[in-house]
Formats: C-alpha cells, structure tokens, sequence
C-alpha cells in the first residue's frame, strides 16, 4: 500500500466509526450504522451462535479488528453483522458473551417463580372474563 493511500484508508474508517454504534442490553445487541441510509440490527442474545475476533495484516497496521455476529436461523453463510473499529473489540466480545452465557444458564427459580405468579394471576383474569362472557349470553338466551 503507498503513504498517500493509508491517510485515505484511515479517513475512511474513521468516517464508518463515527456513524456506528453498538449497544448490549440485557437481552439483545443492538448495532447502528450509516450515515445517509440509518440501518439499525436488533439480535437477542440467545440467538448469537458466534462471535469471531478477525484482525489481517492491514487491520493489525492501523490497530482495527472486525467482529463477526453470526446468529441461528441465518439464511446465508456471512455473518449477520460485521462491525470493524469497536473500541476494545475483545472486552466488547467477553461482555457480550458473559451475558449470553448469563441468559443461558439462568436459573429457572430466580425468576421463574415471579413468571409462574404471573402467568397464575392472568390466567384467573381469563377465566374470571369467561364466566362474565358466559353469564352474559346465557342473560341473552332467557331474555324475550
């Protein structure tokens, strides 16, 4: 590569970082980018099968990695979402799997019970509405 291409390179890379961002939530990684056309990729976390650190000899030059996001139920063989320049591409990857493997491994008591209680009080609300539905049509069916 000659001098006069790499400020080009770096200019260019640095105008592609400055439009993207990367955000994990508790659930799922979110990821924008672009500068004329926004593009915006939400991927829950329990749906990420991979996630590859790549860094070739040019990245190495200017200090860049590219994460690969690979999900399940991908249609083709590219990753899903491919993002150069994250600012500590690795403790980005660690956080992103440690709170995969979190959701993963959670243990069903710890919020299950909570979920279960729930699911009980709409199920009462449920039934409660039927028997108003039924009380209401067998009113109908005795009314003149």
């Amino acid at each position: 590569m000659s001098t006069a291409a790499a400020p080009l390179l770096q200019a260019r890379f640095a105008d592609n970082l400055a439009n993207m961002s990367a955000k994990l939530t508790k659930r799922k990684l979110v990821v924008r980018r672009g500068l004329l056309t926004r593009t915006e990729n939400t991927v829950p976390l329990d749906k990420i099968t991979d996630m590859a650190l790549i860094q070739g000899p040019l990245m190495r030059l200017f200090g860049l990695k590219k994460l690969k996001v690979e999900t399940a139920g991908q249609s083709s063989n590219n990753a899903l979402i491919s993002l150069v320049g994250i600012v500590d591409a690795d403790g980005f990857r660690a956080a992103v799997l440690a709170q995969k493997e979190h959701l993963d491994h959670k243990e069903p008591n710890s919020n299950g019970h909570d979920s279960n209680h729930e699911q009980l009080m709409l199920l009462r609300e449920i039934r409660s509405s039927l028997v108003n539905i039924e009380s209401l049509l067998a009113r109908e069916k005795s009314a003149p």
